[in-house]
Protein backbone atom coordinates (compact mmCIF):
# COMPACT_ATOMS: atom_id res chain seq x y z
CA UNK A 1 0.00 0.00 0.00
CA UNK A 2 1.74 3.18 -0.87
CA UNK A 3 2.45 5.69 1.84
CA UNK A 4 0.65 8.46 0.93
CA UNK A 5 -2.68 6.35 1.48
CA UNK A 6 -1.50 5.11 4.49
CA UNK A 7 -1.50 8.31 6.09
CA UNK A 8 -4.82 9.46 4.58
CA UNK A 9 -6.33 6.49 6.41
CA UNK A 10 -4.55 7.29 9.79
CA UNK A 11 -5.55 10.41 9.56
CA UNK A 12 -9.10 9.42 8.97
CA UNK A 13 -9.36 7.39 11.57
CA UNK A 14 -7.95 9.82 14.17
CA UNK A 15 -10.87 12.45 12.78
CA UNK A 16 -13.41 10.00 13.29
CA UNK A 17 -11.59 8.91 16.89
CA UNK A 18 -11.62 12.58 18.05
CA UNK A 19 -15.12 13.65 17.08
CA UNK A 20 -17.02 10.46 18.56
CA UNK A 21 -17.85 11.51 22.38
CA UNK A 22 -16.60 9.37 25.42
CA UNK A 23 -19.60 8.97 27.54
CA UNK A 24 -18.14 7.65 31.00
CA UNK A 25 -19.73 4.75 32.64
CA UNK A 26 -22.12 5.66 35.76
CA UNK A 27 -22.04 3.10 38.23
CA UNK A 28 -25.70 3.05 40.13
CA UNK A 29 -24.64 3.11 43.70
CA UNK A 30 -23.50 6.62 42.69
CA UNK A 31 -26.15 8.64 42.98
CA UNK A 32 -26.70 11.69 44.45
CA UNK A 33 -30.55 11.59 45.39
CA UNK A 34 -32.72 8.46 45.48
CA UNK A 35 -36.37 7.80 46.69
CA UNK A 36 -37.22 3.88 47.78
CA UNK A 37 -34.40 1.81 46.49
CA UNK A 38 -31.65 -0.39 48.24
CA UNK A 39 -28.00 -1.52 47.70
CA UNK A 40 -27.46 -4.74 46.53
CA UNK A 41 -24.36 -7.03 45.56
CA UNK A 42 -22.03 -6.00 48.05
CA UNK A 43 -23.28 -1.89 47.31
CA UNK A 44 -22.06 -2.97 43.95
CA UNK A 45 -26.16 -2.63 42.18
CA UNK A 46 -29.44 -0.78 43.08
CA UNK A 47 -32.46 -2.76 43.78
CA UNK A 48 -35.94 -2.66 45.21
CA UNK A 49 -36.97 -0.58 42.48
CA UNK A 50 -40.93 0.17 42.88
CA UNK A 51 -43.22 2.43 40.63
CA UNK A 52 -42.68 5.92 42.50
CA UNK A 53 -39.43 5.39 43.67
CA UNK A 54 -36.63 7.46 41.81
CA UNK A 55 -32.99 7.99 41.48
CA UNK A 56 -30.87 11.21 40.71
CA UNK A 57 -27.49 11.71 39.33
CA UNK A 58 -25.57 14.72 39.24
CA UNK A 59 -23.36 16.99 36.96
CA UNK A 60 -24.08 13.95 33.98
CA UNK A 61 -22.19 15.45 30.81
CA UNK A 62 -24.80 14.80 27.63
CA UNK A 63 -21.53 16.03 25.27
CA UNK A 64 -22.77 16.55 21.78
CA UNK A 65 -26.16 15.05 22.01
CA UNK A 66 -26.00 10.89 22.06
CA UNK A 67 -28.53 8.63 20.34
CA UNK A 68 -29.38 6.33 23.22
CA UNK A 69 -28.47 4.82 26.68
CA UNK A 70 -27.13 1.78 27.68
CA UNK A 71 -28.38 -0.03 30.82
CA UNK A 72 -26.84 -2.85 32.26
CA UNK A 73 -30.18 -4.75 34.27
CA UNK A 74 -31.64 -7.55 35.99
CA UNK A 75 -35.10 -7.87 36.28
CA UNK A 76 -37.46 -12.08 37.10
CA UNK A 77 -40.43 -9.91 36.61
CA UNK A 78 -41.79 -8.56 33.40
CA UNK A 79 -43.89 -5.08 33.07
CA UNK A 80 -42.54 -1.80 34.38
CA UNK A 81 -41.03 0.90 33.00
CA UNK A 82 -37.68 3.67 33.62
CA UNK A 83 -38.87 7.22 32.74
CA UNK A 84 -35.57 9.64 32.01
CA UNK A 85 -35.99 13.05 32.99
CA UNK A 86 -33.49 16.01 33.39
CA UNK A 87 -32.94 18.85 35.73
CA UNK A 88 -35.92 18.14 38.08
CA UNK A 89 -38.08 15.25 39.28
CA UNK A 90 -40.92 16.34 36.87
CA UNK A 91 -38.46 17.71 33.84
CA UNK A 92 -38.47 17.05 30.69
CA UNK A 93 -38.62 13.42 29.34
CA UNK A 94 -36.18 12.51 27.35
CA UNK A 95 -36.36 8.56 27.09
CA UNK A 96 -38.72 5.72 28.65
CA UNK A 97 -36.65 2.55 29.31
CA UNK A 98 -38.70 -0.82 29.11
CA UNK A 99 -36.35 -3.32 30.51
CA UNK A 100 -36.63 -6.95 29.89
CA UNK A 101 -36.77 -9.75 32.16
CA UNK A 102 -33.24 -12.02 32.42
CA UNK A 103 -34.74 -14.58 34.41
CA UNK A 104 -32.99 -13.36 37.20
CA UNK A 105 -32.42 -10.54 39.86
CA UNK A 106 -28.70 -11.27 39.65
CA UNK A 107 -28.28 -12.16 35.91
CA UNK A 108 -27.21 -9.14 34.31
CA UNK A 109 -27.45 -7.71 30.54
CA UNK A 110 -26.76 -4.26 29.14
CA UNK A 111 -29.94 -2.81 27.06
CA UNK A 112 -30.55 -0.17 25.48
CA UNK A 113 -33.47 2.47 24.61
CA UNK A 114 -33.25 5.77 22.63
CA UNK A 115 -33.43 9.41 23.91
CA UNK A 116 -33.95 12.42 22.85
CA UNK A 117 -31.09 14.92 21.32
CA UNK A 118 -29.63 16.84 24.67
CA UNK A 119 -26.56 18.36 24.97
CA UNK A 120 -24.07 19.77 27.85
CA UNK A 121 -24.58 19.12 31.62
CA UNK A 122 -27.40 17.62 33.39
CA UNK A 123 -28.75 15.97 36.32
CA UNK A 124 -30.20 13.07 35.22
CA UNK A 125 -33.34 10.96 37.07
CA UNK A 126 -34.48 7.78 36.39
CA UNK A 127 -38.24 7.22 37.73
CA UNK A 128 -39.81 3.90 38.09
CA UNK A 129 -43.76 3.09 37.16
CA UNK A 130 -46.50 0.93 36.72
CA UNK A 131 -45.16 -1.85 38.86
CA UNK A 132 -43.16 -3.54 42.15
CA UNK A 133 -39.82 -4.23 40.75
CA UNK A 134 -39.32 -3.02 37.80
CA UNK A 135 -35.61 -3.70 37.07
CA UNK A 136 -32.02 -4.28 39.17
CA UNK A 137 -29.28 -1.60 37.97
CA UNK A 138 -25.31 -2.15 37.76
CA UNK A 139 -24.56 0.74 35.84
CA UNK A 140 -25.40 2.76 32.41
CA UNK A 141 -23.47 4.80 29.79
CA UNK A 142 -24.50 6.82 27.10
CA UNK A 143 -23.91 6.00 23.48
CA UNK A 144 -24.05 7.42 20.04
CA UNK A 145 -25.67 4.03 18.89
CA UNK A 146 -28.80 4.49 17.15
CA UNK A 147 -31.71 2.47 18.14
CA UNK A 148 -33.59 0.85 15.12
CA UNK A 149 -37.00 2.16 15.20
CA UNK A 150 -40.15 1.24 12.83
CA UNK A 151 -41.39 3.59 10.17
CA UNK A 152 -45.24 2.20 10.84
CA UNK A 153 -47.34 2.87 7.67
CA UNK A 154 -50.93 2.02 7.92
CA UNK A 155 -52.14 -1.01 6.36
CA UNK A 156 -55.75 -1.58 7.32
CA UNK A 157 -58.01 0.36 9.38
CA UNK A 158 -61.82 0.72 10.85
CA UNK A 159 -63.02 3.92 11.54
CA UNK A 160 -66.43 2.59 12.45
CA UNK A 161 -68.09 5.83 10.89
CA UNK A 162 -71.43 4.18 9.19
CA UNK A 163 -74.40 2.93 10.88
CA UNK A 164 -73.60 -0.72 11.24
CA UNK A 165 -70.38 -3.42 11.66
CA UNK A 166 -68.51 -4.05 8.32
CA UNK A 167 -69.30 -8.15 8.23
CA UNK A 168 -67.07 -8.25 5.16
CA UNK A 169 -64.04 -7.90 7.74
CA UNK A 170 -66.15 -8.44 11.78
CA UNK A 171 -68.29 -11.31 12.32
CA UNK A 172 -70.41 -11.19 15.22
CA UNK A 173 -70.22 -13.61 18.03
CA UNK A 174 -72.85 -15.79 18.66
CA UNK A 175 -72.44 -17.97 21.87
CA UNK A 176 -73.62 -19.07 25.29
CA UNK A 177 -70.66 -21.50 26.43
CA UNK A 178 -69.23 -20.96 29.93
CA UNK A 179 -65.35 -20.20 29.82
CA UNK A 180 -63.20 -18.22 32.49
CA UNK A 181 -66.36 -18.18 34.72
CA UNK A 182 -67.91 -16.17 32.69
CA UNK A 183 -71.59 -15.08 32.76
CA UNK A 184 -72.69 -13.61 29.55
CA UNK A 185 -74.41 -14.85 26.36
CA UNK A 186 -72.53 -13.19 23.55
CA UNK A 187 -75.18 -12.16 21.17
CA UNK A 188 -75.65 -10.29 17.27
CA UNK A 189 -78.10 -8.73 18.70
CA UNK A 190 -78.64 -4.36 18.27
CA UNK A 191 -79.00 -4.43 21.67
CA UNK A 192 -75.31 -5.60 21.90
CA UNK A 193 -73.24 -4.13 19.16
CA UNK A 194 -74.04 -1.41 17.89
CA UNK A 195 -72.44 1.26 15.22
CA UNK A 196 -73.42 4.65 15.95
CA UNK A 197 -71.96 7.92 16.01
CA UNK A 198 -68.52 7.23 14.94
CA UNK A 199 -68.28 3.97 17.23
CA UNK A 200 -68.27 0.87 17.97
CA UNK A 201 -70.40 -0.09 21.28
CA UNK A 202 -70.33 -3.62 22.88
CA UNK A 203 -72.82 -3.42 25.31
CA UNK A 204 -73.66 -5.85 28.30
CA UNK A 205 -77.09 -6.26 29.81
CA UNK A 206 -78.49 -7.67 33.42
CA UNK A 207 -81.39 -10.11 31.21
CA UNK A 208 -82.28 -13.23 31.37
CA UNK A 209 -81.25 -14.90 27.45
CA UNK A 210 -81.49 -18.47 26.19
CA UNK A 211 -80.10 -19.23 23.00
CA UNK A 212 -78.55 -21.71 21.37
CA UNK A 213 -75.32 -20.42 18.41
CA UNK A 214 -73.30 -22.50 16.18
CA UNK A 215 -70.49 -23.56 18.82
CA UNK A 216 -73.16 -25.06 21.67
CA UNK A 217 -74.40 -28.47 21.97
CA UNK A 218 -77.60 -27.02 23.81
CA UNK A 219 -79.23 -24.22 24.53
CA UNK A 220 -78.70 -22.79 27.39
CA UNK A 221 -79.75 -19.93 29.40
CA UNK A 222 -77.60 -16.69 31.16
CA UNK A 223 -78.45 -14.04 33.05
CA UNK A 224 -76.14 -11.54 30.89
CA UNK A 225 -75.99 -10.68 27.26
CA UNK A 226 -73.02 -8.58 26.06
CA UNK A 227 -71.11 -8.11 22.85
CA UNK A 228 -68.04 -9.85 20.55
CA UNK A 229 -66.66 -9.22 17.45
CA UNK A 230 -63.40 -11.05 16.03
CA UNK A 231 -62.04 -11.23 12.15
CA UNK A 232 -61.79 -15.20 12.32
CA UNK A 233 -61.91 -16.85 8.52
CA UNK A 234 -61.84 -13.10 7.11
CA UNK A 235 -59.26 -11.17 7.50
CA UNK A 236 -55.49 -12.10 9.45
CA UNK A 237 -52.22 -10.11 10.01
CA UNK A 238 -48.88 -11.33 10.90
CA UNK A 239 -47.02 -8.85 12.71
CA UNK A 240 -47.17 -5.10 12.72
CA UNK A 241 -48.21 -2.52 15.22
CA UNK A 242 -51.83 -2.98 16.38
CA UNK A 243 -54.24 0.31 17.86
CA UNK A 244 -57.33 0.65 18.96
CA UNK A 245 -58.68 3.50 20.85
CA UNK A 246 -61.14 2.53 23.42
CA UNK A 247 -63.40 3.86 26.37
CA UNK A 248 -64.45 1.18 29.01
CA UNK A 249 -66.60 1.27 31.77
CA UNK A 250 -66.14 1.36 35.64
CA UNK A 251 -68.28 -1.14 37.41
CA UNK A 252 -67.82 -4.65 38.79
CA UNK A 253 -68.32 -7.27 36.58
CA UNK A 254 -67.19 -5.77 33.65
CA UNK A 255 -64.56 -7.37 31.53
CA UNK A 256 -63.50 -5.75 27.70
CA UNK A 257 -60.55 -7.29 26.04
CA UNK A 258 -59.06 -6.18 22.58
CA UNK A 259 -56.70 -9.61 21.92
CA UNK A 260 -55.73 -11.68 19.24
CA UNK A 261 -55.56 -15.67 18.78
CA UNK A 262 -53.16 -17.69 16.50
CA UNK A 263 -55.02 -18.96 13.24
CA UNK A 264 -54.15 -22.51 13.60
CA UNK A 265 -55.91 -22.83 16.44
CA UNK A 266 -58.34 -25.24 14.99
CA UNK A 267 -55.84 -27.59 13.41
CA UNK A 268 -55.32 -31.26 14.39
CA UNK A 269 -53.67 -30.88 17.72
CA UNK A 270 -52.64 -27.28 18.32
CA UNK A 271 -55.49 -25.95 20.28
CA UNK A 272 -55.53 -23.24 22.65
CA UNK A 273 -52.65 -22.10 24.15
CA UNK A 274 -50.53 -23.82 21.31
CA UNK A 275 -51.72 -21.20 19.02
CA UNK A 276 -50.80 -18.48 21.03
CA UNK A 277 -52.55 -15.23 22.42
CA UNK A 278 -51.78 -11.97 22.38
CA UNK A 279 -53.70 -10.00 25.06
CA UNK A 280 -52.89 -6.02 24.23
CA UNK A 281 -55.44 -4.79 26.45
CA UNK A 282 -58.24 -6.31 29.11
CA UNK A 283 -59.45 -4.70 32.15
CA UNK A 284 -61.17 -6.16 34.96
CA UNK A 285 -62.18 -5.89 38.74
CA UNK A 286 -58.76 -3.94 39.81
CA UNK A 287 -60.88 -0.30 38.57
CA UNK A 288 -57.02 1.64 37.71
CA UNK A 289 -54.93 -1.42 36.18
CA UNK A 290 -54.73 -2.47 32.73
CA UNK A 291 -53.15 -5.87 31.36
CA UNK A 292 -51.51 -7.07 28.97
CA UNK A 293 -50.62 -10.59 28.30
CA UNK A 294 -49.12 -13.45 26.33
CA UNK A 295 -50.43 -17.22 26.43
CA UNK A 296 -48.12 -19.86 24.91
CA UNK A 297 -48.27 -23.57 25.74
CA UNK A 298 -44.67 -23.21 27.45
CA UNK A 299 -46.33 -19.61 29.35
CA UNK A 300 -49.81 -19.84 31.00
CA UNK A 301 -51.29 -19.36 33.93
CA UNK A 302 -52.59 -23.32 34.09
CA UNK A 303 -48.97 -23.99 34.72
CA UNK A 304 -48.06 -20.34 36.60
CA UNK A 305 -45.70 -19.50 34.01
CA UNK A 306 -48.11 -16.41 32.88
CA UNK A 307 -45.91 -13.63 31.41
CA UNK A 308 -47.81 -10.20 32.01
CA UNK A 309 -47.66 -6.52 32.81
CA UNK A 310 -50.18 -3.95 33.99
CA UNK A 311 -50.43 -0.02 33.25
CA UNK A 312 -51.76 2.24 35.97
CA UNK A 313 -54.59 4.16 34.80
CA UNK A 314 -57.67 6.58 36.29
CA UNK A 315 -59.90 7.99 33.63
CA UNK A 316 -59.98 5.22 31.40
CA UNK A 317 -64.22 5.32 31.25
CA UNK A 318 -64.07 9.00 31.13
CA UNK A 319 -61.72 9.56 27.98
CA UNK A 320 -60.66 7.50 24.76
CA UNK A 321 -57.14 5.75 25.10
CA UNK A 322 -54.91 4.13 22.56
CA UNK A 323 -54.24 0.78 23.26
CA UNK A 324 -51.20 -0.92 21.43
CA UNK A 325 -48.96 -3.85 20.42
CA UNK A 326 -46.13 -3.80 18.48
CA UNK A 327 -44.97 -7.09 16.80
CA UNK A 328 -41.93 -8.49 15.24
CA UNK A 329 -40.29 -11.43 14.47
CA UNK A 330 -38.25 -11.11 17.54
CA UNK A 331 -40.18 -9.13 20.14
CA UNK A 332 -43.91 -7.96 21.44
CA UNK A 333 -43.97 -4.39 23.14
CA UNK A 334 -47.56 -3.43 24.89
CA UNK A 335 -48.23 0.69 25.25
CA UNK A 336 -50.98 2.84 26.14
CA UNK A 337 -50.75 6.24 24.57
CA UNK A 338 -47.87 5.61 23.17
CA UNK A 339 -46.27 4.95 26.98
CA UNK A 340 -44.39 1.86 26.48
CA UNK A 341 -45.04 -0.65 29.90
CA UNK A 342 -45.24 -4.55 29.28
CA UNK A 343 -42.11 -6.02 26.62
CA UNK A 344 -41.47 -10.05 25.53
CA UNK A 345 -38.89 -11.28 23.39
CA UNK A 346 -37.93 -14.10 21.04
CA UNK A 347 -34.43 -14.33 23.28
CA UNK A 348 -36.61 -14.28 26.35
CA UNK A 349 -38.89 -17.21 25.90
CA UNK A 350 -37.13 -19.05 23.53
CA UNK A 351 -37.52 -20.16 19.41
CA UNK A 352 -39.56 -23.35 19.82
CA UNK A 353 -43.22 -23.55 18.84
CA UNK A 354 -44.63 -24.13 22.39
CA UNK A 355 -42.61 -21.09 23.65
CA UNK A 356 -43.30 -18.55 21.03
CA UNK A 357 -45.79 -19.45 18.15
CA UNK A 358 -45.95 -15.79 16.83
CA UNK A 359 -44.39 -16.42 13.50
CA UNK A 360 -47.86 -16.85 11.70
CA UNK A 361 -51.03 -15.03 11.50
CA UNK A 362 -53.11 -14.31 13.83
CA UNK A 363 -56.91 -12.59 14.01
CA UNK A 364 -57.90 -9.90 16.33
CA UNK A 365 -61.11 -10.15 18.52
CA UNK A 366 -62.88 -6.98 20.51
CA UNK A 367 -65.04 -8.62 23.29
CA UNK A 368 -67.21 -7.27 26.53
CA UNK A 369 -67.50 -9.85 29.10
CA UNK A 370 -68.91 -9.86 32.66
CA UNK A 371 -67.87 -11.46 35.54
CA UNK A 372 -65.27 -14.42 35.46
CA UNK A 373 -61.46 -14.41 36.87
CA UNK A 374 -61.17 -10.67 35.63
CA UNK A 375 -64.81 -9.30 36.18
CA UNK A 376 -65.13 -10.38 39.65
CA UNK A 377 -68.58 -10.05 40.73
CA UNK A 378 -71.21 -7.84 38.51
CA UNK A 379 -72.70 -4.66 40.21
CA UNK A 380 -76.31 -5.13 38.65
CA UNK A 381 -77.00 -1.66 39.58
CA UNK A 382 -74.43 -0.16 37.06
CA UNK A 383 -75.82 -2.08 34.00
CA UNK A 384 -76.58 -2.07 30.84
CA UNK A 385 -72.44 -1.11 30.08
CA UNK A 386 -70.83 -0.27 27.53
CA UNK A 387 -67.38 -1.06 25.92
CA UNK A 388 -66.97 1.83 23.19
CA UNK A 389 -64.18 1.68 20.09
CA UNK A 390 -63.42 4.96 18.27
CA UNK A 391 -61.52 3.19 15.34
CA UNK A 392 -59.22 -0.07 14.79
CA UNK A 393 -55.29 0.34 12.72
CA UNK A 394 -53.34 -1.79 11.45
CA UNK A 395 -49.78 -0.67 10.90
CA UNK A 396 -47.07 -2.20 8.26
CA UNK A 397 -42.90 -1.34 9.35
CA UNK A 398 -42.26 -0.04 5.88
CA UNK A 399 -38.29 -1.82 6.11
CA UNK A 400 -40.30 -5.10 5.73
CA UNK A 401 -43.40 -4.02 4.17
CA UNK A 402 -41.34 -2.74 0.90
CA UNK A 403 -40.24 -6.63 1.33
CA UNK A 404 -43.25 -7.28 1.12
CA UNK A 405 -44.13 -5.24 -1.96
CA UNK A 406 -41.08 -6.46 -4.15
CA UNK A 407 -42.51 -9.95 -4.20
CA UNK A 408 -45.90 -9.28 -4.26
CA UNK A 409 -48.32 -8.53 -7.19
CA UNK A 410 -51.53 -6.22 -7.62
CA UNK A 411 -50.48 -3.95 -4.69
CA UNK A 412 -50.30 -0.46 -3.60
CA UNK A 413 -48.96 1.31 -0.78
CA UNK A 414 -48.59 4.97 0.76
CA UNK A 415 -46.08 6.22 3.12
CA UNK A 416 -45.47 8.01 5.31
CA UNK A 417 -48.88 7.48 7.23
CA UNK A 418 -49.36 9.22 9.29
CA UNK A 419 -48.34 12.47 6.83
CA UNK A 420 -47.88 16.42 7.50
CA UNK A 421 -47.58 17.08 3.75
CA UNK A 422 -46.39 14.58 1.43
CA UNK A 423 -47.51 11.04 0.65
CA UNK A 424 -45.52 8.57 -1.53
CA UNK A 425 -47.12 6.15 -4.09
CA UNK A 426 -45.48 2.65 -4.15
CA UNK A 427 -47.09 -0.04 -7.32
CA UNK A 428 -46.47 -3.44 -7.41
CA UNK A 429 -48.60 -4.27 -10.63
CA UNK A 430 -47.80 -8.00 -11.41
CA UNK A 431 -44.02 -6.77 -11.51
CA UNK A 432 -44.51 -3.59 -13.54
CA UNK A 433 -44.13 -0.50 -11.86
CA UNK A 434 -43.82 1.55 -14.89
CA UNK A 435 -47.61 2.17 -15.43
CA UNK A 436 -48.50 5.84 -15.82
CA UNK A 437 -50.18 7.16 -12.86
CA UNK A 438 -54.00 9.04 -15.33
CA UNK A 439 -55.54 9.76 -12.27
CA UNK A 440 -55.39 9.81 -8.18
CA UNK A 441 -58.88 10.65 -6.21
CA UNK A 442 -59.09 11.15 -2.31
CA UNK A 443 -62.28 10.70 -0.51
CA UNK A 444 -63.14 10.95 3.10
CA UNK A 445 -64.55 8.48 5.11
CA UNK A 446 -68.20 9.89 4.02
CA UNK A 447 -67.58 9.08 0.52
CA UNK A 448 -67.06 12.65 -0.57
CA UNK A 449 -64.23 13.55 -3.05
CA UNK A 450 -61.99 16.11 -1.32
CA UNK A 451 -59.17 16.02 -4.38
CA UNK A 452 -58.69 14.91 -7.85
CA UNK A 453 -54.96 14.69 -9.64
CA UNK A 454 -54.79 13.60 -13.47
CA UNK A 455 -52.06 12.49 -15.75
CA UNK A 456 -49.18 12.20 -12.99
CA UNK A 457 -47.36 10.13 -15.40
CA UNK A 458 -44.67 8.27 -13.29
CA UNK A 459 -44.63 10.70 -10.13
CA UNK A 460 -45.46 9.15 -6.96
CA UNK A 461 -45.58 12.13 -5.11
CA UNK A 462 -48.80 13.50 -3.91
CA UNK A 463 -49.14 16.87 -1.53
CA UNK A 464 -51.73 16.65 0.42
CA UNK A 465 -50.89 19.25 3.38
CA UNK A 466 -54.10 21.23 2.20
CA UNK A 467 -56.09 18.72 3.86
CA UNK A 468 -57.61 18.46 7.21
CA UNK A 469 -56.70 15.91 9.59
CA UNK A 470 -57.85 12.81 9.33
CA UNK A 471 -58.54 9.12 7.54
CA UNK A 472 -58.58 9.31 3.75
CA UNK A 473 -59.49 6.80 1.07
CA UNK A 474 -56.83 7.03 -1.93
CA UNK A 475 -57.64 5.59 -5.36
CA UNK A 476 -54.83 5.21 -7.97
CA UNK A 477 -55.53 4.48 -11.52
CA UNK A 478 -53.29 3.55 -14.15
CA UNK A 479 -53.12 3.43 -17.85
CA UNK A 480 -53.65 -0.18 -18.51
CA UNK A 481 -56.71 -0.27 -17.02
CA UNK A 482 -55.96 -1.48 -12.96
CA UNK A 483 -56.79 0.42 -10.12
CA UNK A 484 -55.76 0.25 -6.11
CA UNK A 485 -57.58 1.66 -3.44
CA UNK A 486 -56.15 2.35 0.44
CA UNK A 487 -56.59 4.51 3.17
CA UNK A 488 -54.34 6.77 5.07
CA UNK A 489 -53.90 9.50 7.95
CA UNK A 490 -53.40 13.23 7.69
CA UNK A 491 -52.04 14.58 10.38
Amino acid sequence: MPTIRVIQLFNLFVFLTFNLYAYPRIEAESYSLMSGIQFENSNTTIGFIDAGDWIAYNNIDFGTGPSSIVINVAKYSTGGRLELRIDDLNGSLIGTFTPESTNSWTSFTEQSCKINSVTGIHKLYLVAKDVNGVCNIDYFQLSDSKIFEPNWVLSWADEFNGTSLDETVWTKFNDGNPSNGELQFYTPRSENIVVSNGTLKLIARRETFTGQGPYMTQAETRNYTSGKVETLGKKHFKYGKFEASMKLPRAKGSWPAFWMLGKNLFQSGIGWPRCGEIDIMEHGQDFDNLGAAIHTQAYNHTIGTQKTGTYLINNYDTDFHIYTVEWSTEKMHFSVDGNKYFQVTKQQLGTTAAEWPFDQPFWLILNHAVGGAWGGTPDDAKFPITTEIDWVRVYKDIHTYVNELEISENKMDVFPSPTTDKLQIRINNNGISENKILRVIIKDLMGKTVLIKTNQNNQNHLNVEQLSSGIYLLQVSLDNGNYFKTKFIKQ
